[in-house]
């Protein structure tokens, strides 16, 4: 019986020793799970739940961010630090750093500033609650990473596509509705545009784009990449920009930033635009770009000329209630059908067609348009000799296109027809008064006129601004379609005659 109690005696020793002697406390043990979560952002954006490695651009200053969020429905006691090794110190922490989280979801968020040298840094944060204890330790280097602005251009599209037909780097304004402010309404948060801005790496980051419009003194323009409510808002441009299509060894990415007008006006002029390129939370900026950007008002110069001679298509209105004979309205009205089965019809298809050809789509369209359309039009005139039932049929066109089959903007069609109108009627006139064969050299004239009086019209309404060489190249090729039209049938007329 003694050997037995020796042994259980013995036995029973080992077991009070193995209670007695502690056991180590490791800093992230995964058996222990605490009832808070822990998430250490460095670089901002970048979230670490556990230990790991990462490369930033040394020396430099960085602001990280230490988040913790209660898991359980409890209130849970909760103790954080920080620590700071290597060749960096910790110059700031900010925020409680212990407390209690009331329930589910409650969060808690330190913000700290780590001052880095070139050599790397390790930071340390460990975290006490529940009785458990965790920690993420992260160990940062060197990455000599390369980063510039590969491209950067306004305006364009919220797809980020651009139009040719666009003056390069200009936004254009207008002045607030009178009928807007007499009814209490605002100018502000306008959208201006878009900007393209691409950046080019060595590696696969998140950068941080910052940025504004500044005038001549360094003051900003009122223009942001972000609205909030109205009388809320800084004139500054902010976003993030993913740089993940890697080509061997280069990486690039876009971000289309909208430019939004905080005021109801910015004053008009030449800004400079400075775009930073940062790390999420680095002071310093890996790269800088800089442009001068045009700001113009659409209240003045070419709109109102154009104005001014879509207004004198109504001084033709009364002379074409003057008309009741019924052939005359007859050959008004099949012409008109005739306008617009060619321009709706026919063209609107042609129109879609030419899509393909982006700002040159008048190119194909414009045969139809302009060529075949002023060929109608000479058509009637050389018939009934009668200016009055050229304009006649233009506006019986713009009644079965806008009123009947309801296409397009009334407003806009409206402007476009009274403008038609009129130089219809001054070419036919010019043209009986001199000689009718120089009648497809005074319709050129006429579409010239027309068409650089539609696009203006069509720019303060839609906020475009079209560069200066468009508008002519357009307004001369639109011309030149109307001279052919005209011309084959002033030919094909003459040709009968003869015969």
């Amino acid at each position: 019986m003694a050997r037995p109690t020796c042994a259980i005696l013995f036995l029973l020793l080992i077991l009070l020793a193995a209670s007695i002697i502690p056991s180590p406390v490791h800093a992230y043990t995964r058996s222990c799970s605490p009832p808070v979560d822990m998430v250490v952002e460095l670089p901002l954006g970048q979230q670490h739940r556990d230990n790991s490695s990462l490369k930033l651009p040394l020396p430099g200053r960085y602001l990280f961010w230490l988040i913790v969020e209660s898991k359980t429905g409890k209130p849970v006691e909760y103790q954080a630090s920080v620590v700071v090794e290597g060749d960096a110190r910790l110059e700031r922490l900010s925020g409680p750093l212990q407390g209690v989280l009331s329930g589910y979801g409650d969060r808690s968020i330190v913000y700290g500033v780590v001052d880095a040298g070139p050599q790397g840094f390790r930071l340390v944060a460990v975290l006490e609650a529940g009785g458990c204890t965790r920690s993420v330790v992260l160990s940062v280097a060197e990455s000599g990473i390369e980063a510039r602005f590969s491209r950067v251009y306004l305006p364009v599209d919220h797809l980020g596509r651009e139009d040719l037909r666009r003056e390069p780097f200009t936004l254009v304004e207008s002045y607030p509705s009178l009928l807007g402010r007499l009814l209490g309404g605002s100018n502000s948060h306008v959208l201006l545009g878009h900007m393209l801005a691409c950046v080019e790496s060595s590696q696969p980051f998140d950068f941080l784009v910052v940025g504004g419009l500044y005038d001549a003194e360094g003051r900003p323009a009122p223009v942001a990449s972000t609205v909030l409510e109205p009388g809320t808002g800084a004139s500054y441009l902010r976003t993030t920009v993913s740089v993940s299509n890697c080509t061997g060894s280069r990486c690039s990415g876009c971000v289309i930033v909208p430019l939004w007008l905080l005021e109801d006006m910015a004053p008009p002029g030449v800004y400079r635009l400075v775009l930073s390129l940062y790390i999420p939370g680095s002071d310093r900026p890996i790269a800088v770009y800089e442009h001068n950007v045009h700001i113009r008002l659409l209240s003045y110069g070419d709109i109102g000329v154009a104005a001014a001679v879509a207004c004198l298509g109504v001084l033709v209105l009364p002379l074409l209630a003057r008309i009741h004979d019924s052939r005359r309205l007859a050959y008004m009205a099949l012409t008109g059908a005739s306008l617009t089965a060619l321009s709706r019809l026919i063209g609107g298809v042609v129109f879609r067609l030419s899509s393909v050809l982006g700002p040159f789509d008048w190119v194909a369209y414009g045969p139809i348009t302009s060529g075949l359309y002023y060929g109608l039009l000479a058509a009637c005139l050389a018939a009934t000799g009668e200016p009055m039932i050229a304009a006649g049929a233009v506006l019986v066109e713009w009644l079965l296109s806008s009123l009947i089959l309801g296409s397009g903007n009334l407003v806009l069609s409206a402007f476009w027809a009274l403008t038609t109108l009129f130089v219809v009627a001054v070419a036919g006139y010019a043209a009986r008064a001199t000689d009718l064969r120089l009648l497809p050299v005074y319709f050129a004239a006429a579409k010239a006129l027309d068409s650089y009086v539609d696009i203006n019209i069509y720019a303060y309404a839609y906020r475009l601004y079209y560069a200066d060489w468009y508008i002519v190249v357009y307004s001369a090729g639109m011309a030149l379609y109307a001279f052919l039209g005209s011309a084959a049938v002033a030919r094909m007329v003459s040709s009968r005659a003869r015969g």
